[in-house]
């Protein structure tokens, strides 16, 4: 099973192969934030500190979410993200 990890407090969970991060985090009150949720606001850039090599590539809408959200290197949106393999993740600076 893939593990999520949070950088901010080190806390990890192994959640079933193909879960949404944005429904991980909310059914289990999890410490990140969300906005809109269908990936045009922003508000759930996060960066991806270790691990991701098996995530779904960006797609161009994410893309220029992303960009319009952060400069950081890297950064994806949460609420598009579908975990599949193990992820150490932070918030994005905004």
């Amino acid at each position: 099973m893939p593990k999520i990890t949070f950088a901010s407090t080190g806390e990890s969970h192994e959640v079933p192969d193909g879960t949404r991060f944005l429904d991980f985090c909310q059914e289990n009150d999890l410490p990140h934030d969300f906005g809109c949720t269908v990936g045009s606001c922003g508000t759930c850039a996060l960066v991806v500190t270790e691990g991701g090599e098996g995530l779904a590539p960006v797609g161009d809408e994410e893309a220029e979410t992303v960009e319009m959200a952060t400069d950081e290197e890297g950064a994806r949106l949460g609420c598009q993200m579908v975990v599949n393999c193990d992820v150490t993740l932070r918030a994005a600076e905004v």
